[in-house]
């Protein structure tokens, strides 16, 4: 196994990881979600013009954890904020 990692030039953990299986797979993105947060995002920045990304995720978050919805990540955030 060592051969075969130094040969394709990987980690050896790392490729006997992958011949097991035991890498999770990404879940899809999905643009309608983003289009369900976007007027959440909007009446917090026009209520609180100077707060960045970081700031309205946290507030963002709060609001969704007491609705019982999973939280959001900053980058995706950042994301819908720049479009």
């Amino acid at each position: 196994m060592t051969v075969v990692a130094d040969i394709l030039g990987v980690a050896r953990p790392n490729l006997i990881d992958r011949l097991k299986g035991r890498t999770k797979p990404r879940r899809r993105y999905h643009k309608a979600q983003d289009a369900e947060l976007m007027p959440r995002i909007v009446t917090l920045v026009t209520a609180r013009p100077t707060y960045g990304c970081r700031r309205i995720t946290a507030i963002l978050n709060r609001q969704l954890r007491s609705e019982g919805l999973a939280p959001v990540n900053h980058k995706r955030i950042y994301r819908i904020m720049q479009s």
